[in-house]
């Protein structure tokens, strides 16, 4: 597994570091899967990245803004 940093509270922070390792470790799970339903498995990422991919796409096939604004008022 990877580690990666998100930042919080002073509070939370101290609250953080004195729970249990056996608490962190259940947190941590529960982060982890709200993470992977929010970034992996959000279909509105996946229509977000093909539309990324299909910009893209069209820039390198010489489509420009200009082009498409000719094709859009034709």
């Amino acid at each position: 597994m990877k580690q990666i940093v998100i930042e919080v509270d002073n509070k939370l922070a101290k609250v953080w570091k004195d729970a249990s390792e056996q608490t962190k470790k259940i947190i941590g799970n529960k982060i982890n899967i709200s993470l992977a339903r929010e970034l992996i498995t959000n279909p509105q990422n996946g229509y977000v990245d093909f539309l990324i991919n299909l910009r893209a796409e069209m820039k390198q096939k010489g489509l420009t803004q200009e082009k498409l604004d000719d094709i859009l008022n034709s």
